[in-house]
């Protein structure tokens, strides 16, 4: 096996044994909720976004696959402290999934 391969196993094991932000923010700006009616996958996101459009928090709960949470967990990690896109943060969520 190819070390990027198996460093890509890793990194989805890790995240779907561990995830990270795996807890509910209470008092959240935003959340959205998602079912995969296909598999089952079944997420909420939450975020706190404050006046600047930064996302201050975002955390999920839910139950999927493991690549379905790993990739949810490591999207968390990722959007800590980014600004919402107007054009994609904000609308994505309710219009794809919600």
């Amino acid at each position: 096996m190819s070390y990027d391969k198996e460093l890509y196993q890793q990194v989805i094991l890790d995240h779907n044994r561990k995830p990270r932000n795996f807890h509910e923010i209470e008092g959240a700006s935003h959340s959205c909720h998602g079912v995969n009616p296909l598999c089952g996958d079944d997420i909420t996101v939450y975020l706190n976004v404050d006046e600047d459009d930064v996302i201050k928090d975002v955390s999920f709960l839910g139950s999927g696959c493991a690549i379905s949470k790993a990739s949810t967990s490591l999207m968390t990690t990722f959007l800590k402290g980014k600004k919402v896109d107007s054009e994609i943060g904000r609308a994505s969520c309710r219009e794809r999934v919600c």
